[in-house]
């Protein structure tokens, strides 16, 4: 059975926030919430311009990786997010 919208929803939620766990741990309570929001909002145009524009989304991210120390670490985290919302 298909997960619904909410759930879906909620999953994103809790992932989000496992996922940003040591930036929320290393500041104040009162900005979680704008941090948890740009972070979404950052999220959200990152897969708009890979669904988009897959080719220049991909060029963008090599540019990245570029300075990426761990290109490994960044794919095992993509992974496990969407492992998490969509298992």
């Amino acid at each position: 059975m298909k997960a619904s919208v909410d759930d879906q929803w909620s999953r994103y939620g809790r992932a989000l926030i496992a996922s940003m766990s040591e930036v929320l741990s290393e500041t104040p309570d009162e900005l979680h919430a704008n941090l948890l929001e740009t972070a979404d909002y950052w999220l959200s145009l990152g897969l708009v311009l890979g669904v988009r524009d897959s080719e220049r989304a991909q060029r963008l991210l090599e540019v990245i990786e570029q300075h990426e120390a761990e290109r490994g670490e960044l794919e095992r985290d993509a992974g496990g997010l969407l492992n998490e919302v969509m298992p």
